[in-house]
């Protein structure tokens, strides 16, 4: 009998221990999402297990349906407002619990970026988890570099190219601790 083999595909290495994030995911109810679209809460899943992301630093999100240590919305920017985020973004507290997805950009991207749908909502969803996890924000390290995950690509590149991987820069920059 052959012995069982694993193929693995890339060229990163896999932390020895990971650090689990249990979170929740929903979308409020008056946020009118796509029928055709594939499931916000799926989507999310997706992104937040990109290999290319925080994963591979030491993180793995865990979806549950209690006890979270982690709260995700998609809300209207309506919404963003209320709670005080800049209604043109999407935020959450840094080192914190929430973490709120504007469900316009959601659907719409947004220009400055420079990035199509798929490859805005891996950005936004990384640099918001990045900042649920205690990084801050970054500013581009030079002309020409990929823009760092924590920089705020959706108000421009200045001068980065765009980017939706976990950067040097976003894990050399020391994070405020956090409890998760």
């Amino acid at each position: 009998m052959a012995a069982p083999y694993f193929l693995v595909c890339g060229n990163f290495p896999f932390p020895k221990t990971m650090k689990v994030v249990k979170y929740i995911a929903y979308m409020d109810p008056d946020v009118k999402y796509p029928k055709h679209e594939m499931p916000f809460v799926e989507l999310l899943q997706i992104y937040l297990s990109d290999p290319d992301g925080w994963e591979a630093h030491g993180y793995k999100f865990e979806m549950v349906t209690r006890n979270p240590q982690v709260v995700i919305r998609l809300c209207n920017p309506g919404t963003l407002h209320d709670i005080g985020c800049d209604y043109h973004l999407s935020c959450a507290e840094l080192g914190g619990r929430q973490m709120y997805l504007n469900s316009w950009r959601w659907m719409h991207g947004a220009h400055r970026s420079k990035q199509d749908l798929e490859n805005y909502r891996q950005y936004v969803v990384s640099h918001e988890i990045g900042h649920i996890l205690g990084h801050d924000h970054l500013k581009c390290p030079g002309i020409g570099e990929d823009a760092p995950i924590m920089m705020q690509q959706t108000q421009g590149l200045h001068g980065c190219t765009p980017n939706i991987k976990i950067t040097e820069w976003d894990v050399s920059a020391k994070p405020v601790p956090r409890d998760v």
